[in-house]
């Protein structure tokens, strides 16, 4: 059965709520990681050979960004190598 964007959406949104539990806020952040996970798994690229065939590209950990609100409430990209109390 296929799901929406919603339902992640709406799961996140759980977990953002004022006294959300730890579990929530994580069943919320991981509805959301597996649903673009799910779809980036069915992505296909060119491989640049001469029969010109799709190739699955998997989902790697390079591929994952956080980004963090500064003080003026602008998103900023964390580095690859962010601590844990800023991610």
């Amino acid at each position: 059965m296929p799901v929406e964007v919603d339902v992640p959406e709406y799961v996140v949104k759980m977990g953002l709520q004022p006294g959300a539990s730890e579990a929530t806020k994580a069943t919320g952040d991981s509805c959301l990681f597996a649903f673009y996970y799910l779809l980036r798994v069915g992505e296909y690229t060119v491989k640049g050979t001469r029969n010109e065939s799709k190739q699955t590209v998997q989902f790697r950990i390079k591929d994952v960004t956080f980004f963090k609100k500064d003080a003026a409430g602008r998103l900023r990209k964390l580095p690859p190598h962010a601590s844990e109390e800023d991610i």
